[in-house]
């Protein structure tokens, strides 16, 4: 299957609301990792699926403007889900370029994200230059 290159847009309205109050209680109780993008996506994937949606999980590419990160998230919607990564925070982008390319260690990547909002993560939309690239998991084939 081929990568899809993912466009950074808002989730539809009828939606947006109800997902992100319900992330956000999630959030609240839980924090959602940068270290375990995988379980950030099943706990999503159950809140959108509890909700009627259908997402798939998507492997592939985030490409941080010359640093690429092998990574998973949602695609809710035809939209961008990736409460991973609070990529609206600079310092934060910074610190996973650096965990990349191994000059920054799990518990920096982790401390870095520490005290970021659902909101300074992608719902659908994403600060540019940055790309998401991928396909759905083998398991999310149809």
């Amino acid at each position: 299957m081929a990568a899809i290159a993912f466009q950074s847009r808002p989730l539809p309205d009828r939606v947006a609301t109800a997902l992100q109050q319900r992330l956000g209680d999630a959030h609240s109780r839980q924090p959602f990792s940068a270290l375990d993008p995988r379980r950030a996506a099943r706990r999503v994937s159950t809140i959108a699926e509890q909700m009627g949606l259908s997402p798939t999980v998507v492997r592939g590419a985030l490409d941080l403007d010359g640093t690429e990160v092998d990574h998973l998230w949602l695609d809710v919607e035809g939209r961008v889900v990736d409460v991973a990564f609070p990529l609206f925070v600079p310092s934060f982008v910074a610190v996973l370029r650096q965990w990349v390319i191994g000059e920054a260690d799990g518990e920096q990547l982790a401390g870095a994200a520490e005290d970021a909002t659902l909101e300074q993560r992608v719902l659908g939309e994403f600060p540019p230059p940055l790309r998401y690239r991928g396909a759905p998991v083998w398991s999310a084939r149809h």
